[in-house]
């Protein structure tokens, strides 16, 4: 392990956990959040791509090109994470910027509404018409759905919503670090509360039950991983061995298996939810294997 890692875990530890120990914490970061996030891509990314900032059907979506080439490698569908109360931060955009460089892809990325103030009920149905207007727009084997943490749950239940409403599915789905049950019932996962330097159930399920508004987070559509994998295509799945959501992963890992899916498993030991975000050397590996699936 690196000492680049240790530390980057032990700041999680220090900034990060507190975030979701309650209801109460996770409405202060919100409150405090808002004042300053606005989901916008940072002037670094604004120099390293061409971004256009479109309104469609009155949710923002930005979309990315590599300034040296045209995305020739097809389109990625990105749907960032954060618990669903957090903004695209720019540590995201300069990650995907670097990505879509190096693989050549352009990239669309909704900012969708948030909790507490918005639910599920407000993004899911427009992010399915948003996959039916791209699958018009391109070949449907030419775009990626690519999710991280809460986005990566949004990600799955799209591609399994569009299964099931006959519409040809995604070249591939990427899923980074998913959070597939909101309603975190695995047993497993209250026991590593204390050993994620990230998260905390505590507060997690309070997101979770601002964003089923009402509705039973455990369905299906909210999560995916109680739902079919059955014909979702290729499906990549990257998580580190210190994350709260690793036993729902190694869950969905057997799932997919068990159906039939085209999957790629990547567990990386010792390193926490959204590894692959960090600078630390372990990151690297998968960042590569992620350009080389998008090339592809």
């Amino acid at each position: 392990m690196s000492i680049q890692n240790v530390l980057v875990k032990a700041l999680l530890r220090l900034i990060r956990k507190p975030i979701y120990a309650s209801e109460q914490t996770l409405r202060q970061h919100i409150a405090r959040a808002r004042k300053k996030e606005k989901g916008d891509p940072p002037p670094s990314v604004q120099r390293a791509c061409q971004i256009e900032k479109d309104s469609w059907q009155g949710i923002t979506c930005y979309t990315l090109r590599p300034f040296s080439e045209k995305g020739a490698n097809g389109h990625v569908l990105y749907l960032h994470g954060g618990g669903y109360h957090g903004e695209m931060v720019p540590q995201r955009w300069q990650w995907l910027s670097t990505l879509i460089n190096r693989s050549d892809v352009t990239a669309t990325v909704p900012l969708y509404p948030l909790v507490p103030e918005h639910t599920y009920r407000d993004t899911y149905p427009w992010l399915f018409a948003l996959y039916q207007h791209l699958c018009d727009t391109l070949h449907p084997e030419n775009l990626t759905i690519m999710g991280d943490s809460a986005g990566a749950g949004m990600a799955l239940s799209l591609v399994q919503q569009v299964v099931a409403q006959g519409l040809p599915h995604p070249k591939q789905t990427l899923l980074l670090s998913p959070w597939v049950d909101l309603a975190l019932q695995n047993p497993a996962i209250r026991q590593r509360d204390r050993s994620d330097p990230t998260l905390t159930s505590a507060g997690l399920l309070v997101a979770a039950r601002w964003w089923a508004g009402g509705d039973d987070p455990a369905s299906p559509v909210l999560s995916p991983i109680h739902g079919s994998l059955a014909g979702i295509g290729p499906l990549l799945i990257a998580v580190g061995t210190d994350e709260l959501f690793l036993p729902d992963t190694l869950l969905l890992r057997e799932r997919a298996r068990a159906e039939g899916v085209d999957l790629e498993f990547i567990e990386k030991e010792g390193l926490a939810h959204l590894f692959m975000f960090a600078p630390i050397p372990e990151a690297k590996p998968v960042v590569d294997r992620l350009v080389e699936r998008l090339k592809h």
